[in-house]
């Protein structure tokens, strides 16, 4: 992808999407360029620290140059990582680092333990 993707590549600053409640589910959605989008084969995207109670990541789709997908739950103050991964057709694959943070309801509001720090399973999406 090449930079192409709204997103930043693994290593650099992560962009930050729009914070989210706990309760609330959010639509995000990311451009990529029209060359980039006619060679798109597939899209997987994985948040971390996972496990339960945790963000989680649904809907995951692709169309009109357009990558969507929801993200719900969460632990309220928790900075969550979403590492969005794209493959093209002629094999060249990158790596997207977002970050988005929950936002306490409470001031006394306070995360739980981490389950497990590492990212969780990925959901995907297979090209046409």
């Amino acid at each position: 992808m090449s930079g192409s993707l709204r997103g930043v590549p693994v290593g650099t600053q992560p962009i930050w999407l729009d914070p989210k409640f706990p309760a609330a589910v959010a639509l995000c959605r990311y451009e990529i360029s029209r060359l980039d989008a006619q060679l798109l084969t597939g899209l997987s995207l994985a948040a971390a620290p996972s496990g339960t109670g945790e963000l989680a990541i649904s809907a995951l789709a692709y169309g009109a140059g357009i990558v969507t997908f929801k993200v719900s739950g969460g632990q309220p103050g928790r900075t969550y990582s979403l590492m969005l991964s794209a493959t093209r057709s002629d094999g060249v694959a990158a790596g997207y680092l977002l970050n988005l943070r929950v936002d306490p309801v409470l001031a006394t509001d306070q995360a739980q333990p981490v389950p497990a720090a590492g990212f969780g399973t990925a959901l995907t999406w297979a090209g046409p």
